[in-house]
């Protein structure tokens, strides 16, 4: 099991600074939550809970961890369609499923009809993550996401002197051959990054639900 302390000390490795003193435990902490949101697309959280519909409710809120609605589920079965709020579809009981749903307002679920028996949400969560730094948090990630987090949380903490050498340009002196790089750390970044993407990439991919 991996903890955030682990992840921090594989950072700090990565960067050529075990000792951290160039790093501040929150720049690394800010780093590997971005990084925790930043695999979301390639590794999500899955999670079900349940909507308690009545027949009487046509809106419910949604789970406070949600990252995208995968879908959701009839007490008979059925996977309820999404709609869209474009012309010529029908939302409500002249719907050709008055059942179907649509994300909103913001943070709710909304139905045409209430239906008369509990649905299942199926979603993609946010991966858990402590409210301050902690070093013994077990992170619930996949073992194979490990380098990725890595990877992102070592490039947010390249970025605040990426922009300070922005801002004092120090590499802006010009020679007469060659193509000098005027930002060597924001160069950096971007490789680190694009490592970041190839490493997701290449690993199996989460298969989302129909919409």
């Amino acid at each position: 099991m991996t903890t955030l302390g682990d992840l921090r000390l594989r950072i700090l490795r990565m960067l050529d600074d075990p000792e951290g003193g160039g790093y501040p435990n929150e720049l690394l902490f800010d780093g590997m939550c971005a990084a925790l949101d930043a695999i979301l697309p390639w590794v999500p959280k899955t999670a079900i809970t349940t909507l308690a519909c009545d027949g009487t409710l046509t809106a419910f809120a949604l789970p406070d961890d949600l990252y995208d609605i995968e879908s959701l589920v009839a007490y008979n079965g059925e996977v309820l369609p999404r709609i869209s709020l474009s012309p010529g579809n029908f939302l409500g009981v002249n719907a050709p499923n008055p059942y179907s749903w649509l994300e909103y307002p913001a943070g709710s679920v909304s139905f045409g009809k209430a239906p008369p028996d509990a649905v299942t949400l199926y979603y993609l969560a946010y991966w858990d993550k402590p409210e301050t730094y902690d070093a013994n948090f077990v992170l619930t990630t996949p073992g194979y996401a490990i380098h990725g987090l890595a990877l992102y949380s070592m490039a947010y903490a390249l970025n605040p002197a990426a922009v300070g050498v922005a801002e004092i340009n120090p590499y802006k002196t010009k020679v007469d051959s060659g193509t000098p790089e005027h930002n060597p750390l924001q160069r950096s970044v971007t490789f680190i990054l694009e490592a970041f993407t190839r490493e997701m990439n290449r690993h199996p991919k989460h298969m989302r639900a129909v919409k």
